[in-house]
């Protein structure tokens, strides 16, 4: 489960410490400080470990739908201290909210709130949750509320940049036409028979004869949507075995194999997986081929623009820092 209202603020977070991380120090940890143990200090402003520990936490919940725990656990000492960074400008950014009096929207806050909170079937379920990422539920809607206020802060920072020209867009296309080939990609329909790891060598071949049959039923003009509406044990059975369009690596390899070298309107054989028997059909088969600029050209300029927007918030929090005192009290946390 992931929620969206800590997604605005770790979001914000890895922007905000996109400015540390192309420094490099030596490799610290902080092991050893206790969670009381004050680690950093922002104008006088005391950061403990235990807020560090809070914050690294959570990116880290976030990156487990990105990384392994191998991958994770190499990061180790870089998410430290991008915690530590987003520590420092969470309190930055507070300063700089109060100062200019960006106020709580608390209809926004109360919805972020009841979003996260209705993913859960009970309350104690919900706090276990919170309690496992550090927080309780008023630290989370603290965080909500930092969120949703740095969000509007960086709105009207960036409120005033101009609109991208077609050139500057066309320009990054012509530049960057590697992007922007759409690769081979199949759109297929299929029928599985599903198997249960528990499953005799008997239960197998008889669940292959009843892919068997069917397949035969279809080869004799029996419709494959509705046999696939009858007989499949993929959800797809609802829209008629329908999988829609993939690419290569999206599939288990001997589902894909097979369907890569069907030609468009073509049968398979029974084909098995470890989910089962299948019986595919190829509904239509792409080759890879160019995007043209008019389709790209949207998420283009999304693109450039959010570039530019974090140039100025990262602009805007190296201003913060270089008008602050900081002091890191655990040397092995410096950026």
């Amino acid at each position: 489960m992931r929620s969206r209202a800590l997604v605005i603020v770790l979001a914000a977070a890895l922007v905000f410490s996109a400015t540390g991380c192309s420094k490099k120090s030596k490799d610290g940890s902080g092991e050893g400080a206790g969670p009381g143990t004050v680690v950093v200090k922002v104008n006088g402003t005391p950061i403990t470990m235990q807020d560090v520990q809070r914050q690294e936490e959570m990116l880290v919940q976030q990156l487990q739908n990105y990384a392994d725990s191998a991958q994770i656990a190499g990061m180790k000492a870089n998410i430290r201290k991008q915690s530590v960074e987003y520590a420092i400008n969470r309190i930055l950014l507070e300063d700089a909210i109060k100062k200019l009096d960006i106020k709580s929207d608390k209809k926004k806050i109360d919805e972020q709130m009841d979003y996260y909170r209705r993913n859960f079937v009970s309350d104690e379920a919900y706090k276990t949750d919170l309690a496992k990422r550090g927080l309780t539920v008023d630290q989370l809607r603290r965080e909500i509320e930092v969120g949703t206020q740095a969000e509007e802060l960086f709105s009207r920072r960036t409120a005033n940049l101009k609109p991208l020209g077609e050139a500057e867009i066309k320009a990054f296309y012509d530049s960057n036409k590697g992007r922007f080939m759409q690769p081979e990609r199949v759109r297929a329909s299929h029928i599985l028979i599903t198997v249960d790891k528990n499953d005799t060598d008997a239960v197998r071949a008889q669940k292959r004869a009843e892919a068997k049959r069917i397949l035969g039923d279809i080869k004799k003009g029996a419709d494959f949507a509705e046999q696939a509406r009858k007989y499949s044990g993929c959800p797809s059975k609802d829209k008629g075995g329908d999988l829609g369009y993939f690419e290569r690596g999206s599939m288990v390899p001997e589902f894909e194999n097979v369907a890569f070298t069907l030609k468009t309107g073509q049968l398979s054989d029974v084909v098995e997986t470890k989910f089962g028997y299948h019986i595919i059909k190829v509904v239509d088969h792409e080759q890879p081929k160019e995007t043209p600029f008019e389709q790209a050209k949207q998420n283009i300029e999304q693109y450039l623009t959010n570039q530019r927007k974090q140039q100025v918030v990262s602009g805007f929090l190296d201003s913060l820092r270089s008008a602050s005192k900081i002091q890191y009290l655990d040397s092995s946390l410096a950026r």
